[in-house]
């Protein structure tokens, strides 16, 4: 609690002190956000605040995919522990497990994987997307499991009434880079369809790296304001090449070199989602019903032995839900109550020349959630909020020895929030909770008991602050988890999946954002971070008190624009990602990994319909790695070297 009290008081000292320097109100209204109620909302009218990032920031920004650009954000880490285009987002301090207490979504329905992968974010046109929005901690209440760090919500453009457009994209460069995108839209006033098209192709930085992949989506809108319909389809594949990690020596010697040459991986899915609306006066009706499948397989040589996976899931998703304005006791309350029904299915089929398994999994998911937004006074507004789910898991080993275990959860999540606004542009707010997590299928595969879900007892003091020119947002937070799911290399022969003794994160976060002048500006955000191992012992090692891998105690981001021509724009972006312990150190006897700074930048020039870019990443040439595990022994370690400099140019050209 010290650490809580200590960090609130520089939050507010420190926001004090901007609204002193405040140049004037804001005059213009934020953005729509939905992530925060499933419905649109002003962020003004709620609690807590969702940070938006508009399709402008988007093409601002020197990166060149969606988990480049979320780093730049307080509290979001992102690390490459596979080699492939969509590396891992860790919200909070979750480490290796990062991605199953993340919450990816697209258009409010979920992408994240029920299994030990990271969700397809590369799959999604980037100029397909029309914002992304940001919730930061506990999104459980109303989407579930998985979201203990918090909720990313990716909302991709559809066609408006009256709008007929289509735009252009390609690109290429370092690596024999290249891209290909096009998004098109004709849409009349109650009819409308947009279709996105994308293709890239790598051979990547690393030997036997080689990535070639396709996506498209079709959104098609019918109706008005007061009621629509709309149908959304989409599909992508990708091949990819798997080059291995590589022993310190080998990072000195040959970082480039592939370790598992003759390793492959492909996938291929599809998505369709059913949607539709009706407003009656101030109240709302939604419901969407969505089906997903995805296979993927992958080659691997494996002790010598060349081994092969087939994995097949299945996925769908009814989420009917209503949104009711009222007044009682005087008081303006909105409350939004819906349903999540959802059904996964899972196939996976391991041929090796030792050893075969096949694997069968479901999990039935049935939720209700409550939110009400309560207007007290003016200035200040209260969130209560509640999910009861019951959770019917089962899995199912064929091969080698059949073995099937089934079990139910009946995790429950709440939520409390208060908000206070104390000056024009000035509010603090609080909100406490309790979050969630089942296993995924793959943590359950092997298990004579299926894993407790893993539960989470969260608290937030935060301070958001806009006036003028400047915004900032500082935050402190803490989370005791209990049961938490993870994968631990000490039992043998091969390690399991357990839950852990009781762990805890907190954490300090600062974003803010400063436009200088209409040509000038710039962001710097910041966050402190420690997640530690409450009590417990692996391996005959106490750990009470240890550092829980992979989580930087410190990471800090910095950049800014600057329109330094009537047409030409210049952006850079800083990061620096402190000491981290390397995974399988829970001991924290080995040596920590290095930190690293990156430097990104792009230069853009518009004129007409034209946008023509140039993005180096990596712009000083910086050796690193953001993903590395000790070995068995604690002799060594192994990693996944990042890339080097790289340069990329594009050109788009936009058809009004």
């Amino acid at each position: 609690m010290q650490f809580i009290r200590s960090g609130a008081a520089a939050v507010l000292a420190g926001l004090s002190c901007c609204v002193a320097a405040a140049e004037r109100p804001v005059t213009e209204g934020e953005p729509v956000v939905v992530t925060a109620t499933r419905f649109n909302e002003r962020p003004d009218t709620l609690p807590v605040g969702v940070t938006v990032v508009t399709a402008e920031d988007i093409q601002r920004s020197p990166v060149r995919s969606i988990q480049e650009l979320l780093s730049k954000f307080a509290g979001i880490q992102i690390r490459d522990n596979t080699g492939s285009p969509d590396p891992q987002i860790d919200m909070r301090g979750f480490g290796i497990t990062g991605d199953q207490n993340t919450l990816i979504l697209v258009n409010g329905q979920r992408l994240s994987e029920n299994e030990l992968v990271s969700a397809s974010l590369s799959s999604i046109p980037v100029n397909a997307i029309e914002r992304i929005e940001i919730m930061r901690g506990s999104g459980s209440v109303l989407y579930g499991g998985g979201a203990s760090g918090g909720t990313i919500n990716i909302i991709t453009r559809g066609p408006r009434p009256g709008q007929k457009s289509l735009l252009l994209f390609g690109g290429g460069g370092t690596y024999d880079t290249s891209e290909l995108r096009g998004t098109g839209v004709l849409s009349g006033e109650n009819v409308g369809i947009a279709l996105s098209v994308n293709r890239l192709e790598s051979d990547n930085y690393r030997v036997n790296n080689r990535l070639r992949q396709n996506g498209a989506d079709v959104d098609v809108r019918f109706g008005n304001a007061s009621r629509y319909f709309n149908i959304k389809v989409g599909g992508d594949e990708q091949d990819l090449r798997n080059p291995g990690v590589r022993n310190s020596a080998q990072l000195v010697t040959d970082r480039r070199g592939a370790t598992t040459p003759d390793d492959f991986s492909s996938r291929s899915g599809g998505r369709v989602n059913l949607g539709a609306g009706w407003r009656f006066g101030d109240s709302e009706l939604a419901v969407n019903l969505s089906y997903r499948d995805r296979e993927a397989k992958a080659n691997q040589v494996f002790f010598g032995a060349a081994t092969s996976t087939t994995t097949q899931v299945n996925t769908w998703q009814l989420t009917p839900r209503v949104r009711v304005p009222f007044v009682i006791g005087g008081l303006g309350n909105t409350l939004v109550a819906g349903m999540d029904l959802d059904d996964w299915d899972y196939d996976s089929l391991f041929q090796g020349g030792f050893f075969n398994s096949h694997a069968l999994a479901t999990q039935r998911n049935r939720a209700l959630f409550l939110q009400d937004n309560l207007e007290l006074t003016p200035s200040t507004r209260l969130t209560i909020g509640a999910r009861l789910q019951r959770s019917e898991n089962s899995v199912t080993d064929l091969l080698p020895a059949p073995i099937a275990v089934e079990r139910v959860h009946s995790p429950r999540a709440y939520e409390l929030a208060l908000r206070q606004r104390l000056d024009d542009g000035l509010s603090v707010y609080g909100k406490i909770g309790r979050s969630f997590r089942i296993a995924t299928v793959d943590e359950n595969r092997f298990q004579v008991t299926l894993l407790e879900p893993q539960t989470s007892n969260d608290m937030e003091l935060g301070s958001e602050f806009a006036s003028g020119r400047l915004r900032l947002r500082a935050a402190v937070f803490q989370m005791r988890l209990r049961n938490e799911i993870y994968f631990s290399p000490l039992f043998p022969p091969f390690g399991a999946n357990i839950n852990l003794s009781p762990t805890q994160r907190r954490g300090f976060e600062l974003d803010t954002h400063w436009t200088i002048s209409d040509a000038l500006g710039a962001f710097a955000n910041l966050a402190l971070t420690s997640a530690e191992f409450r009590s417990g012992v692996y391996g005959g090692v106490n750990v009470s008190g240890n550092e829980v891998p992979l989580v930087p105690a410190r990471t800090l981001s910095a950049g800014g624009s600057w329109h330094f021509a009537r047409r030409a724009d210049l952006s850079l972006f800083a990061r620096y990602v402190g000491t981290q312990r390397f995974d399988n150190d829970q001991a924290n006897t080995f040596m920590p990994m290095p930190t690293y700074t990156t430097v990104n930048a792009r230069l853009t020039w518009q004129s007409g319909g034209w946008l023509l870019a140039a993005t180096v990443l990596n712009l000083t040439d910086k050796k690193y790695f953001s993903y590395g595990i000790r070995n068995g022994t604690g002799t060594d370690f192994n990693a996944y070297p990042a890339p080097e400099r790289a340069i990329f140019v594009s050109a788009q050209h936009s058809f009004q």
